[in-house]
């Protein structure tokens, strides 16, 4: 339930973001940072094994978020540019993250 209320969330977030900054710069500017954190902080919760509620609702959150199927729509109805822009830093943000998640996760353990 609470990985369901923390989908709804990121879902929201995404739409409050998007309604927000319009614009096709001003959505790839908060879709690119919102991948790179909500990759960073789910990562860090799988890596540290948390497995309370709290958790569950944040990874639902993270995962709504950073929705990949927004990234590819976002890809394809961007102008030329634009898209090669979504299209290689997007997942470049996602890989960021979850080095710097297991980054985290590693030095909080030590």
């Amino acid at each position: 339930m609470a990985l369901i209320v923390g989908g709804t969330a990121g879902a929201l977030l995404r739409y409050a973001l998007a309604t927000t900054w319009p614009h096709p710069h001003q959505v790839f500017v908060s879709t690119v940072l919102t991948v790179g954190v909500a990759f960073t902080i789910a990562v860090y919760l799988l890596a540290a094994n948390s497995t309370s509620l709290f958790a569950s609702l944040v990874l639902g959150v993270c995962a709504s978020a950073a929705s990949l199927s927004a990234w590819a729509v976002l890809t394809i109805s961007a102008p030329m540019k634009l898209s090669l822009a979504f299209l290689i830093l997007t997942p470049t943000a996602a890989v960021g993250g979850v080095l710097c998640g297991l980054a985290v996760a590693r030095a909080v353990a030590r």
